[in-house]
């Protein structure tokens, strides 16, 4: 048997099913995977059927969590990425979609991990706005395990145009 294997199938089921994965399967009671199931249908309903200003739930398995704001003149990314050092992140934009992709260490590398609830290891992810992105005017910054990203929009003033 593969070890190495069977480790990247239990991380790869925590990240998808939470921490409790494993004691869900073999020690709940009778009956509470369909109830657990049924959970998880009514969550993706309720996901796929949220309101403009409402914020969808979320899933344990997005890393890193993200949090959207906007006003006349800007896009703010706030991304939290605790633990992870601004030389392990990478930010990249196409069109309307921002990608953060980055590496969490563990902190010890000699040791054996017993209990693991924080991620580790290489991560990415995609958030699509709305408009098309200005790379050209786009700050960001990494303070305190946040990353913020602030993009100026694309916005254009109205303007007359001549009929012939």
């Amino acid at each position: 048997m593969d070890v190495d294997k069977l480790k990247q199938w239990l991380e790869l089921a925590q990240k998808v099913q939470g921490n409790d994965f494993w004691n869900s399967i073999f020690d709940g009671p009778p009956g509470g995977q369909i109830a657990q199931v049924n959970n998880q249908q009514d969550a993706r309903h309720r996901y796929n059927h949220y309101q403009p200003n409402q914020s969808a739930p979320s899933s344990e398995a997005e890393f890193p969590k993200v949090d959207i704001y906007t006003n006349n003149r800007e896009w703010m990314v706030v991304v939290d990425l605790p633990g992870i050092r601004k030389e392990d992140v990478n930010l990249s934009m196409s069109a309307n979609n921002l990608t953060i992709k980055g590496v969490l260490h563990s902190p010890y590398k000699d040791a054996t991990v017993v209990k693991a609830e924080r991620p580790t290891g290489h991560f990415e992810r995609t958030i699509q706005l709305p408009e098309l992105i200005n790379e050209t005017r786009t700050a960001a910054r990494f303070f305190n395990g946040v990353l913020e990203v602030r993009i100026m929009r694309n916005l254009a003033p109205e303007r007359n145009i001549r009929i012939d």
